[in-house]
C-alpha cells in the first residue's frame, strides 16, 4: 500500500516521501526536514531535526553543472522514525518559520553572487591594463572599457539593494520585497558581468584553467536556489500593487 507522507505513531512520527535538490544532501548526517503533520496548506507543515539514518534514507546524487562542492542530492524517506523531541517549534509552524528565513538568505545569496562578479571584474580590469594590441593596452578602446564601467555601476547598485534588505531586517522593518529584489537581480546581474568578463579575456578564459567559467556556472545555479526570479517578482508585485491587484 502507498504510505502517506507522515505517519503518526506513539511518541513521534514516521516520515515517508522524497525531497529533491538538497544542498549538502550527499554528505549531511543530520538535517531539518519539513513534513506534513496536519491539514492541507502551509499551517499543516512541521519542522523536524532528524538523523539521516541510511537504513531509512536513500540518496540520489546529482552531477551538477556548477556549485559542485555543495553535493546536491535527492533524499528518499522510507519510514524514518522521528521522536517528539525532534520537533522544532510548534507543530504546524515549520513552513512559516522557513519562509521568514528566506527574506534573510535571499539577500545573502545576492551578495555571494555579486562577490563572484566583483572578483571577475577585478581580474578583467587587471587584464585589460596588461593586454596590448595595436600599440597599447586594450583598455584604451571604448568597446572594452565602457562595458566594464557599466558593470561596475550596476554591481554597486545591486550591492546596495542587498544591504538595504539586511539593514531593514536588522531594524525590525518589513524587508520581503527588498530581499526579493536582491534575489532576482543580483544573480542575474552577476551572470551577465562574468559572461562579459569571459568575453573580454577571449579564448584564454574559455578553459577550465580560468576561474571565470566556474564562477559563471556557480552563479547560474544561484539564480534557481531559494526561489527563482519569477517567485521574487511575484513577491515584489504583491508588495507594490497589493495582493488584490497582483498575480
Amino acid at each position: 500500500a502507498v504510505q502517506p507522507p507522515t505517519v503518526r505513531e506513539p511518541g513521534g512520527w514516521r516520515l515517508h516521501g522524497e525531497k529533491t535538490s538538497i544542498t549538502l544532501g550527499s554528505y549531511a548526517s543530520t538535517g531539518i526536514v519539513l513534513a506534513r503533520t496536519g491539514e492541507p496548506g502551509a499551517r499543516g507543515v512541521s519542522a523536524f531535526y532528524v538523523d539521516l539514518d541510511e537504513r531509512y534514507v536513500t540518496r540520489s546524487v546529482f552531477a551538477d553543472l556548477g556549485g559542485r562542492a555543495i553535493g546536491r542530492a535527492a533524499l528518499h524517506f522510507d519510514g524514518l522514525p522521528v521522536t517528539e523531541d525532534r520537533l522544532i517549534g510548534e507543530q504546524g509552524q515549520g513552513f512559516a518559520s522557513v519562509m521568514r528565513g528566506f527574506d534573510y538568505s535571499r539577500a545573502i545569496i545576492g551578495l555571494a553572487c555579486l562577490g563572484a562578479a566583483q572578483a571577475s571584474l577585478t581580474d578583467t580590469v587587471y587584464w585589460v591594463r596588461q593586454r596590448e594590441a595595436f600599440g597599447g593596452p586594450i583598455g584604451r578602446f571604448q568597446g572594452v572599457a565602457f562595458p566594464l564601467a557599466e558593470h561596475a555601476t550596476y554591481l554597486r547598485g545591486a550591492r546596495h539593494v542587498c544591504y538595504e534588505a539586511l539593514w531593514r531586517k536588522d531594524s525590525g522593518l518589513e524587508h520581503g520585497s527588498e530581499a526579493a529584489m536582491a534575489k532576482f537581480w543580483a544573480p542575474k546581474l552577476a551572470t551577465e558581468v562574468i559572461h562579459q568578463c569571459l568575453l573580454t579575456f577571449g579564448h584564454l578564459a574559455y578553459s577550465e584553467d580560468s576561474p571565470l567559467g566556474q564562477r559563471l556556472r556557480d552563479v547560474i545555479g544561484l539564480e534557481i536556489g531559494d526561489g527563482t526570479a519569477q517567485v521574487a517578482k511575484l513577491v515584489i508585485a504583491r508588495q507594490l500593487l497589493g495582493r488584490e491587484f497582483a498575480p
